[in-house]
């Protein structure tokens, strides 16, 4: 059967541009060609998605403006472009950019199958236009049953900016040339002679039939499509196999959808179809099931879309309520826990969108989660989406600040820090002095992130009894601007008899700490330090090279006449140190 072209206009040309021989080579590497492919996979999920969820719903209104955005862009860019379709291939030129992978994934199977064999794409695509082309494609590859093909739905849309490519049905086939009939498809008319002229006209292409030496049938003679029917037949037997090959693929790739997914599509089309009050009330006992199975087995989605039917339905007997009851049972978040831990970052998000749809019970869902996850990716996604949905309310988390496992209140602690702000500062006070040193490091990290002066009283009140590490860690956050309370307290630890016995990491992280907060208050204190010792003392030196660079950090003018007085000295030891202290000054400035 010969394929002719026509292009979908209230008033077609007489001929049609081919399909194929784009402006530019089409090598898979190509800038246009990715451009060109990327917006074909574009409209596969624009239409998987308006599948999946209602026509009104925001994901698919936004889908659909993305698609048209996208086909604006990319005509405005490359002028037209055209898409050629196969049985199982969409094509630009002769480079595949959408080959089928299974029967729910042929985006060229519809086209195709109606006689579409190429769509042009035109600068100047309206958002209307664009959304009929998603509509016609998504009507004849639904489950209800329509009259009419893709190639008539394309051509009552009214296209202005797409050129379909298409293989005209049988009746049209045959029926003469361009230039005898004037048009590619001519449609019929009424006669304006009546029946007469009508019958007349019936008579005379019987008798050119007749004398051709044909047979008429209803509409067309077949004595000239002898040809064309035997080359169908060998076009269907070469394509046999392969059809027979595609049909056990299509099978099989359709019986590999679970039994979950289709029992949800068929609630959603039983609530959309109209269902009664008592309909709602039957549906709505069997949908707990499917919830409880969905959640079992890691279905996030499918148990979102199981909570939502839930709520369409509206029974007294079904609450929020009654789902997190059972969901929040040890036995329950032990086995979504070891789900959670098999699943990617992005499966685990779908996990968090479905906690979100719960509302308040949210929160201890992914608490409870996170705390008895092994997996350290897991435990991240939760911990972020946690902080989320307690940044307003922090005191959500108050309850496992006492919790008696100490990995769960450092989670609480990390969230805190991820927080922020003034608030926390008293929400921590629990965790303060928690036994294990892992909880107060986390505590220590979190008032970080906290304002600074309100949070300095708690981390003085850490300083006593830390060990090494917490103690330069607690040092390091107060030392964030001057403060005369703060350096007496530095100023205290340098004449405590046991200063010469602190590891090297406290005596540095004191200096450090001192030369940050300092203040004209401890600047006696300093030069006495200064004097302090007796020439032979072993680390004296050392001591007070670090007591001249705290007085240089303070660099007030009182701090300056104190070296200056310093570099003076009759001690050598302290008026080399002051003189070092006076050069690192003059570098600065």
């Amino acid at each position: 059967m010969d394929v002719q072209s026509q292009e979908l206009h209230s008033n077609p040309p007489s001929a049609s541009p081919p399909i194929g021989d784009p402006p530019v080579e089409e090598r898979p590497g190509d800038p246009t060609v990715k451009a060109v492919a990327a917006w074909i996979n574009q409209f596969g999920r624009t239409l998987k998605t308006c599948r999946l969820y209602h026509a009104k719903n925001p994901t698919v209104i936004r889908f659909r403006e993305e698609l048209f955005q996208a086909v604006k862009r990319l005509t405005d860019e490359l002028g037209a472009i055209t898409y050629k379709f196969s049985a199982d291939d969409v094509l630009f030129g002769e480079v595949s950019l959408y080959p089928a992978k299974s029967r729910d994934d042929n985006l060229a199977l519809p086209f195709h199958r109606d006689g579409v064999r190429g769509l042009t794409l035109n600068p100047g695509i309206t958002a209307r236009e664009m959304d009929a082309v998603v509509d016609a494609v998504l009507l004849v590859t639904g489950q209800s049953q329509i009259d009419d093909d893709l190639v008539t739905l394309l051509w009552q849309a009214n296209l202005q900016h797409f050129d379909v490519d298409y293989v005209p049905a049988e009746g049209d086939v045959g029926v003469g040339t361009v230039e005898e009939v004037g048009e590619l498809v001519p449609w019929p008319t009424a006669d304006a002679d009546g029946e007469q002229g009508q019958a007349g006209d019936a008579a005379q292409h019987q008798g050119d039939a007749a004398a051709d030496g044909g047979s008429r049938s209803d509409d067309w003679t077949t004595g000239d499509l002898a040809v064309e029917i035997e080359a169908g037949f060998e076009e269907l037997a070469t394509m046999a196999p392969h059809e027979v090959g595609r049909f056990h693929d299509e099978f099989a790739a359709e019986h590999e959808v679970s039994l979950m997914t289709t029992a949800l599509a068929i609630a959603h089309a039983y609530v959309d179809a109209g269902a009664t009050t008592e309909d709602r009330v039957e549906l709505a006992q069997f949908l707990p099931r499917m919830l409880r199975l969905a959640i079992g087995s890691g279905s996030w989605l499918e148990a979102r879309e199981a909570l939502t039917l839930l709520r369409e339905c509206s029974i007294e007997e079904w609450s929020v309520e009654s789902v997190t009851q059972e969901l929040f049972q040890p036995i329950s978040i032990t086995s979504t826990v070891e789900v959670l831990d098999r699943q990617d970052p992005t499966q685990v998000a779908e996990f968090v969108a479905l906690a979100k749809e719960l509302g308040e019970p949210a929160v201890e869902w992914l608490t409870l989660a996170l705390s008895e996850s092994q997996h350290r990716i897991t435990r991240r996604v939760l911990a972020e989406a946690t902080a989320g949905l307690c940044r307003a309310h922090p005191e959500r988390l108050v309850p496992w600040l006492k919790d008696s496992r100490w990995y769960v209140v450092r989670n609480a602690v990390h969230i805190l820090g991820w927080i922020g702000g003034e608030a926390i500062v008293n929400l921590l006070q629990p965790a303060l002095r928690h036994p294990d040193p892992r909880v107060r490091h986390e505590v220590v990290a979190a008032l970080g992130q906290a304002d600074r002066a309100v949070a300095r009283p708690l981390l003085l009140e850490l300083l006593p009894g830390s060990d090494t590490r917490l103690f330069c860690a607690i040092l390091q956050q107060l030392a964030f601007q001057p403060d005369a309370a703060t350096a007496r307290l530095l100023v205290s630890f340098l004449r405590d008899p046991v200063f010469e016995q602190r590891p090297n990491d406290e005596k540095r992280a004191i200096y450090s700490a001192l030369a940050a907060v300092g203040t004209d208050d401890v600047l006696p204190d300093l030069e006495a330090e200064l004097a302090k010792g007796t020439w032979l003392a072993r680390g004296a030196d050392m001591h007070r090279q670090a007591i001249a660079r705290c007085v240089a950090r303070i660099g007030t003018p009182r701090a300056r006449a104190l070296l200056e007085r310093g570099a003076e000295s009759k001690r050598p030891p302290v008026r080399a140190a002051c003189a070092e202290a006076l050069k690192r000054i003059h570098v600065r400035d």
